[in-house]
């Protein structure tokens, strides 16, 4: 079973199940279907950001939930890193994303994400983050990694986002 697929099952077994269960936070890419992208027989990927809630209590095949979570022995190990290779804790197979990206660490009680001197960028909002410059998230901030755009959410703030009751 895929994250995605975890994630909406802990959102049917309640909120003290799914915050006893899910990671902190994560990470949350929503793809355009090919009925959003309308361009003939060529197939384009294509992302696009929340400005609100996902409210995607039903089946949503082109969500894709990222738990910011270790992998088992992987480097840094303060640090979620994302990137293009299987090494990362956050694999995104995107030719615009960097084989090693960005991070997303837990500094204190908040959550921080910073370019690793990427070629293609990265955004938090409308800013572009520096490499290696921290800079605080808050809970629905939209991160773009390269052509790649992903909503941070805090645990409560997705379980209520994926269909969860508050």
């Amino acid at each position: 079973m895929d994250a995605t697929a975890h994630y909406r099952n802990l959102v049917g077994l309640g909120r003290a199940e799914f915050l006893a269960s899910a990671a902190p936070a994560a990470l949350v890419r929503h793809q355009a279907g090919a009925a959003d992208l309308d361009v003939g027989a060529e197939t384009v990927e294509h992302t696009r950001p929340h400005s609100k809630d996902l409210e995607l209590g039903g089946d949503d095949a082109d969500l894709v939930v990222y738990p910011l979570t270790k992998k088992p022995g992987a480097s840094f190990p303060d640090r979620i890193t994302i990137g293009r290779t299987p090494n990362n804790d956050i694999v995104i197979v995107d030719h615009s994303v960097s084989r090693f990206h960005a991070y997303l660490r837990l500094a204190g009680k908040d959550w921080v994400v910073a370019d690793a001197g990427s070629k293609n960028g990265s955004w938090l909002g409308s800013t572009t983050l520096e490499a290696r410059k921290e800079r605080t998230l808050t809970s629905k901030a939209i991160v773009r990694l390269g052509d790649v755009d992903l909503t941070f959410y805090v645990a409560p703030d997705l379980y209520a986002a994926l269909g969860g009751l508050r």
